[in-house]
């Protein structure tokens, strides 16, 4: 029996990527995460999740690839399927502040308000550390905006 190629030994064995077992270059996964993400802007969800799904199978460690899966899934009306996708990306990523507002929403639309006070909060503070750029700056917004709703719903503590 032929000893498996090395690169697929290697993947099996948990020791790389599916992406890097396939021969997928770096260029080549940035293109089509690029693709995925003009989908996106252009409101065609399902196929952009398609694409980000398949990345995410490629190159599991990249946090980006579960945040936009977590931020596409939210904009499809599913905040249960975007939650696991957030999770990870946050795990990965702490400071990904695009993954934290978007779990908060996730959090509660899914009526978890204690766990989206708290990712508020955390926005909100990480907000204050970071160097401001126009995308924090926006989540920082809503963030602020989301809060300010639920407290005048009086769905979270104050």
């Amino acid at each position: 029996m032929d000893r498996p190629e090395r690169p697929i030994f290697d993947w099996l064995q948990g020791r790389a990527s599916l992406g890097a077992a396939s021969g997928w270059t770096t260029e080549e996964i940035r293109l089509v995460a690029d693709l995925a993400y003009w989908l996106a802007e252009q409101g065609r969800y399902q196929e952009a999740i398609t694409i980000f799904e398949g990345l995410a199978a490629l190159a599991p460690a990249t946090a980006y690839f579960q945040s936009a899966l977590g931020a596409l899934w939210l904009r499809h009306g599913q905040p249960e399927r975007a939650l696991p996708h957030l999770e990870t990306a946050l795990t990965a990523d702490p400071q990904d502040f695009t993954a934290l507002i978007n779990r908060a929403e996730a959090r509660m639309l899914l009526g978890d308000l204690d766990g989206a006070r708290k990712d508020l909060k955390a926005m909100l503070d990480l907000s204050a550390r970071l160097p401001q750029t126009p995308l924090l700056q926006m989540c920082t917004t809503r963030a602020r905006a989301l809060l300010q709703t639920a407290l005048a719903k009086d769905l979270v503590k104050r």
